[in-house]
């Protein structure tokens, strides 16, 4: 038995981790395409761009798990049944029962894995993603300037430069300040570069000159400096991080918020179905493992082949993966039915246990063994 048990473990494990690998791939490539602009005007390396990336991951995971797993089930049992092997061992006794015990081991194993992404990996690293674009978005020292174009790292803010060296020093710099459309300033200078300092990024210009128009005069105001740092916070536009999002909280915060927020009170609903969301998705991975291998064992054998079990199951495993965001939906406006949430994966392992019963079967008249229903 246990060597049974073993056998069909890793004819399920491989498709599940080529299909989860596949699947994480793709939705993670498509997602990372969003972080490339932020890249590029940053000035970000590509160690920046994978740690953008990885933090999607782990949400990416959860969503596609149950799916890879339905998909590996589904795949793996009908390979054991278009090579009889299915056949053998029920003809050595094993129930229908004890050959889905191992895909139920499986089962557990991926639940563990959604329970622990859903209550704390996933919320952490959406507040990491959040915080780490937060802090780009907030500092211009990051932002790269490119020689022989006007940049703007800000709005009220237009920077050109002749030469780049290697070494970050800029050559032939202009800088214009449009914060006042009454007392705009130009400063040009030999040589700067962009220096951190406890205060915050300076632009540090040297050799050049700071040129104002002042209003009611026709002449220019010209201060001439060998040295002259621009203070680069003065050009940031103060932005806060916001309401903090549903994927982004911990259980304790979805199902407790911030009654004195006035956002938390106006999407209390929303947040309370998240919490739920994130206790039943993972009993969708029992339920759709049970369906898949009831589309595939479940009933009489049927001698020409298993396409229409499989359609069926792949089909119910579609309806099922619907119904549960329809809830989801109906959830948020009708609180009430959040009970709903629990009784569609619950519901569905039932009715894929009992189409994994074992069929009844009596003695026909003439002294054989008659299937009741006889075969398809």
């Amino acid at each position: 038995m246990r060597g049974i048990t073993q056998y069909i473990l890793r004819q399920i494990a491989w498709p599940l981790l080529f299909a989860t690998l596949t699947l994480a791939g793709v939705i993670w490539l498509t997602q990372s395409l969003r972080f490339i602009d932020r890249i590029v005007n940053n000035n970000l390396g590509f160690g920046s761009f994978f740690y953008l990336t990885m933090l999607v991951l782990p949400n990416v995971t959860g969503i596609i798990l149950p799916i890879a797993a339905f998909c590996a089930t589904l795949y793996a049992y009908n390979r054991l049944a278009s090579d009889s092997e299915l056949v053998v061992l029920s003809a050595s006794g094993f129930s229908r029962y004890s050959l889905a015990r191992p895909a139920m081991l499986v089962a557990i194993l991926v639940m563990t894995a959604l329970y622990a992404i859903g209550l704390y990996i996933g919320p952490l690293s959406s507040r990491t993603l959040r915080a780490t674009q937060f802090e780009f978005r907030s500092s211009l020292a990051s932002m790269v300037i490119l020689e022989g174009v006007f940049n703007t790292p800000s709005p009220n803010l237009t920077v050109y430069v002749r030469e780049r060296e290697p070494s970050g020093e800029m050559k032939g710099i202009l800088v214009h300040d449009s914060r006042d459309a009454n007392r705009p300033v130009t400063m040009m200078a030999a040589r700067a570069a962009l220096v951190l300092t406890q205060q915050g990024p300076r632009l540090l210009m040297v050799d050049g000159n700071r040129q104002q128009v002042e209003p009611g005069r026709r002449g220019l105001s010209i201060l001439y400096f060998n040295e002259y740092a621009l203070d680069l916070n003065l050009y940031i536009k103060p932005e806060t991080e916001g309401w903090r999002e549903p994927q982004e909280r911990f259980l304790s915060e979805l199902f407790y918020p911030d009654m004195n927020n006035l956002d938390d009170v106006n999407n209390r609903n929303k947040l309370l179905v998240e919490g739920h969301r994130r206790l039943v998705s993972p009993l969708y991975v029992p339920a759709l493992m049970l369906i898949a291998i009831a589309g595939v064992i479940g009933g009489e054998f049927n001698r020409r082949g298993q396409g229409r079990r499989l359609i069926s199951a792949a089909g119910a495993g579609i309806v099922l993966q619907v119904l549960s965001l329809g809830v989801a939906q109906i959830a948020t406006r009708t609180p009430t039915l959040i009970v709903a949430m629990y009784a569609v994966p619950l519901l569905a392992m039932l009715i894929a246990l009992w189409l994994l019963r074992e069929p009844n079967r009596q003695i026909a008249p003439h002294g054989g063994l008659a299937a009741l229903g006889g075969a398809e």
